[in-house]
């Protein structure tokens, strides 16, 4: 809606003729912003009347209001049931997790004196012959099913005519993926399903992994609260509280600013059944230390042969907000976001831009742009400087202490050591220069491949073991040891 309104007042200034403030209202992330940048010494003294009177005129409208309307989240699906010609019939229609459903009976006939009952949760409905040549729907009824019965006078052996009962369509309040449909990039929508252990769906967003206990989503998302959990789960239901995390939120930092200015990251607590961070619990799962979270790395400096992954929890027409993953080309590299194909809907929002080629997370998802005829969707590059340092920060500081549910098996005030998150973050998990310097066993390259990487320096061999020098300088600077040319091999004396 902000973004709507926005694109109503630019169209008020660009029919006003102030071609000065049109760049000001393309990039301003809000109203009071594309106010304050329209101050220009090329704008005459009459169109600046005119502008205030533009932007009076705008404060009165909706274009500087909040919508409070809550979001409207509707699905109309086919069902097919159909009694035939008959005095008599019952049938229960359901939509599994609607909390609320409508019928469309437009096709049905009913014979004079005829009537259908329908009878839901909380509310039941008569309707006759006369209401369905009025409305062809049912009324909305609370919960994901209702309860249909035909019954004509004087019952089936009566001497009235037959009726005809069609259920054709149901309307429910399950949120679909037309409200996000411009994201995919296409005609068709081809995600399949994933399993990827290194995310979860959080709140109507994804979020996932890059420590043992760090997590990034879009700013977007909100800021966590108390009761805010990540499930690590792949299907469309909640997972078991062993796979259900809380949010340090004394950790978060999140930052909604719009295209190229949209993060969040924080910190995890401890499971509160296992006591395991989730980074150790879901390297667990797929077998290996540390596979359980992304690695970030290096944004591509051409598109060509580059390819994005996203995988996330999407609102779709089958197994809404289950985990799905889709492959399309990188198409744009800004200075603080990339654009790309890959499908995308409502509740990807958070998901990591995975570069295809080299596995690494190099953004977060956080906008939709595609269309049946074109487009792209968008994300923040995970080297934006604040973005980074915040992330780098957050892998480098302690961690925090297990939630007071935890375990009593623990330690009362520490976790068991093999929960603690690595202290420093892997080398080349650092996006700063500056933090990478000053992590001990860490080195910053520079040039084509520049980037923070293990130092390669190591502590020198002993003399005690002449076998271990590997050259000839080292070698010499032992007493007991001599560099054999032939073999270039130290060796004791």
């Amino acid at each position: 809606m902000q973004i709507i309104r926005e694109r109503r007042l630019c169209q008020l200034v660009r029919d006003s003729a102030i071609e000065a403030a049109l760049d000001s209202c393309q990039s301003a992330n809000n109203i009071t912003e594309v106010a304050g940048r329209i101050k220009s010494p090329n704008i005459t003294k009459l169109h600046l009347n005119k502008l205030v009177f533009l932007l009076s005129a705008a404060s009165k409208s909706s274009l500087f209001a909040d919508a409070q309307l809550a979001p409207v989240c509707e699905t109309l699906q086919p069902y097919s049931y159909d009694s035939g010609d008959t005095k008599a019939a019952t049938t229960d229609v359901s939509i599994d997790d609607a909390p609320w459903i409508q019928l469309d009976l437009s096709d049905s006939q009913l014979a004079s004196g005829a009537q259908l009952t329908i009878t839901g949760d909380t509310a039941t409905q008569v309707i006759t012959a006369a209401d369905l040549s009025s409305n062809g729907f049912s009324a909305v009824f609370d919960g994901s099913s209702v309860s249909v019965e035909l019954s004509s006078p004087g019952g089936i052996r009566g001497n009235g005519n037959t009726s005809r009962v069609v259920v054709s369509n149901v309307k429910s309040g399950v949120c679909s993926d037309d409200g996000t449909a411009d994201s995919i990039c296409g005609d068709l929508d081809d995600r399949i399903p994933s399993t990827d252990v290194r995310m979860g769906r959080i709140g109507g967003c994804t979020g996932w992994l890059v420590s043992e206990d760090v997590f990034i989503q879009a700013g977007h998302c909100g800021t966590p609260s108390s009761s805010t959990r990540i499930h690590f789960v792949y299907g469309t239901g909640s997972a078991a509280p062993e796979d259900q995390y809380a949010v340090d939120i004394s950790s978060y930092q999140g930052v909604n600013g719009g295209v190229g200015n949209d993060w969040g990251a924080g910190r995890l607590l401890p499971n509160s059944v296992t006591g395991k961070l989730p980074g150790v619990a879901q390297s667990e799962k797929c077998e290996s230390p540390g596979c359980g979270w992304f690695n970030l790395g290096p944004v591509p400096t051409t598109t060509s042969g580059n390819n994005i992954r996203i995988t996330g929890y999407g609102t779709a027409a089958v197994a809404s907000r289950s985990q799905k993953t889709h492959v399309g080309a990188l198409t744009t590299i800004g200075s603080d976001h990339i654009r790309y194909v890959p499908d995308t809907t409502g509740g990807n929002s958070g998901s990591p831009v995975v570069h295809e080629e080299e596995g690494y997370a190099i953004g977060v998802h956080t906008h939709g742009g595609c269309s049946a005829t074109g487009g792209s969707n968008i994300g923040t590059r995970i080297d934006r400087p604040e973005f980074a340092a915040y992330v780098d920060s957050l892998m480098g500081a302690p961690t925090t202490s297990p939630p007071t549910n935890a375990p009593t098996t623990l330690p009362p005030t520490t976790p068991s050591p093999t929960n603690l998150p690595t202290n420093p973050p892997p080398c080349n998990n650092i996006l700063d220069k500056s933090f990478c310097q000053s992590t001990n066993g860490c080195e910053w390259s520079n040039g084509k491949n520049s980037g923070c990487s293990d130092a390669s320096v190591s502590p020198p061999p002993s003399c005690d073991s002449c076998s271990l020098i590997p050259d000839n300088k080292g070698c010499g600077n032992c007493g007991n040891c001599s560099w054999s040319g032939k073999n270039k091999v130290c060796v004791a004396v």
